[in-house]
Order: C-alpha cells, then structure tokens, then sequence
C-alpha cells in the first residue's frame, strides 16, 4: 500500500481502532477523528516527512520560512535597526555634553 493509500484509509477508521502511520509504519491507536499520523516523540516529524514527500511543491523547497518565522524575523531586524540608526531621547538637552568636547 503506498503513502497515499494508507494515508486516506487512515481517514476513514474510526477512532479507536489501530492504524498504521503512512510515513513510518508505526501501529498506533487512532485518538480522534482528524488523527491520520502517529505521535511521534519530538513533535510533526511524520506529518512533516509525509507532506514533503508526497507534495513536490515541497520536495525540493529548502529555503520555506513560516510565516510566524517571517514575522519574528522582521520584529528583530526592526530592533537592530531602531538600536543603530534611532536617538530615543525626548530631551535634547541630554546630548549636550557631546557638544562640549
């Protein structure tokens, strides 16, 4: 049975009933409805692997950022940015001293 095969099937069982994970052909109990994937210890690896596998979009797609890792990314670059080029003092008079010299 190929990825997608099992992994449709997996769909369609009940919850409750043991299936078998399209991406690492571990035989798990399904816990709810929408479940297709084991759980794997260290999070969507087998979700992960399936998708890249079987969607070739993603096959070969190394350079992804999420949009929440784009949004952080942004955030910190603003930061470094308003740090070096932005004088944050409401009082001028604070940066007199530099004159004095």
């Amino acid at each position: 049975m190929n990825l997608k095969e099992r992994y449709q099937l997996n769909k369609t069982i009940k919850v409750g009933a043991e299936c078998v994970c399209p991406s690492c052909s571990t035989k798990f109990i399904k816990s709810n409805y929408q479940q297709v994937f084991c759980k794997s210890k260290s999070g969507t690896i087998c979700k992960d692997k399936y998708w890249n596998t079987v969607d070739p979009k993603k096959r070969n797609n190394t350079t992804r950022i999420s949009p929440a890792s784009q949004r952080w990314l942004n955030k910190q670059e603003k930061r470094i940015y308003d740090r070096r080029y932005n004088d944050f003092d409401d009082d001028p008079s604070w940066d007199a001293h530099k004159d004095s010299f």
